[in-house]
């Protein structure tokens, strides 16, 4: 798989950049102090899906860029956005790093297994580039395109339901002509680590893997991608961000502020110095060298784009994931706006 290549001078200037923006809002006062006051919690968990449209995330946590603003930050693994969100519920978790479309349809419900839910966007974190989202089947196989898995109402299989895989399968064949109902879809409680094993067992179809997972499949099992998700509407779609509970996030700005300024620093060194994710990535999530060297990155925005951000609604609206609705849902309506420093 080609991966993007980063200069040196890009890698060391961000670098620079990042190391300048934390030593400029350093904490104060000792820890649990931070540049605009007191921090209200100084340990929090975030729960990750470990693919690398988190790596900022991974990067400010290798790098110690949370502990540099006075926060201690856990990150708990799991398999889907759908799966965090009774973690936020529960306050077990304060953030979550994930999709958004699992998120929206929550919040459009105002509810979530039978709970009341409400949550704020606080900052964006992965958006696809060529090979990053993949659609992989095992060499040999008959399937060797979108109309041909459609056609023969082929197993798919997706990490989580009610998930951005829902968007990403329904644009592939809504341009080959099909519709999502065409497909079988497969969603295991293990997620995209059961998807690595049940693509070559022939559990499976065809399974959406993302990196590095993609990467693994081809190093492993010779797994070869049939369709890359970076094209036409989804193309450099915005597929992840962070979010917390509206309640956690009003009652913590001190701290949400510390956790921004950090993330942003990573997600600067994710998106210009490739060594540095890589190392991230080896040690948080295992893969070996090899993998972290040549697999596809995302890039990694410093701020929201609300109207870009639309798309992940207006993309949910066309493949019918918001029943009922008369019109796409305001993505606004759930973005966490920052005070201004007079407000600090």
């Amino acid at each position: 798989m080609m991966m993007r290549t980063r200069s040196c001078a890009a890698a060391a200037a961000a670098a620079a950049v990042a190391a300048a923006a934390i030593a400029g809002c350093g904490t104060v006062g000792g820890p649990g102090s931070s540049a605009n006051g007191q921090l209200e919690q100084r340990t929090i968990t975030v729960d990750s899906v470990p693919a690398a449209e988190e790596a900022g995330l991974y990067v400010a946590q290798a790098q110690g860029l949370f502990a540099q603003q006075g926060l201690t930050v856990k990150i708990n693994s799991i398999t889907g956005g759908e799966a965090s969100i009774p973690g936020l519920q529960t306050g077990r978790a304060q953030l979550v790093a994930a999709n958004y479309v699992s998120f929206i349809l929550a919040q459009m419900a105002g509810s979530f297994h039978g709970k009341p839910i409400d949550m704020r966007i606080i900052a964006a974190g992965g958006q696809i580039q060529p090979g990053t989202e993949d659609l992989y089947v095992m060499p040999g196989s008959k399937f060797q395109t979108v109309a041909r898995l459609a056609s023969d109402h082929a197993r798919i299989g997706l990490n989580t339901a009610n998930d951005v895989g829902d968007v990403m399968v329904g644009a592939l064949l809504q341009q080959a002509g099909y519709q999502l109902s065409s497909v079988r879809q497969v969603i295991p409680p293990g997620g995209f680590p059961a998807l690595l094993r049940m693509l070559p067992a022939g559990q499976v179809d065809a399974a959406w893997l993302p990196q590095p997972l993609g990467e693994m499949a081809e190093e492993q099992f010779g797994a070869t991608p049939i369709a890359d998700f970076d094209q036409g509407s989804l193309e450099d779609f915005p597929f992840t961000g962070y979010l917390g509970t509206t309640q956690w996030v009003k009652a913590h700005p001190n701290t949400v502020a510390a956790f921004l300024r950090a993330l942003r620093a990573g997600q600067q060194l994710a998106d210009t110095d490739r060594s540095a994710v890589e190392t991230a990535l080896e040690k948080y999530m295992g893969i070996k060298p090899i993998v972290a060297a040549t697999m596809s990155l995302d890039s990694y925005p410093l701020s929201m784009d609300v109207p870009q951000l639309q798309r992940v609604a207006n993309s949910m609206f066309q493949f019918d994931l918001t029943p009922g609705a008369k019109a796409p849902y305001q993505v606004g309506n759930m973005v966490h706006q920052e005070p201004g420093p007079a407000a600090r």
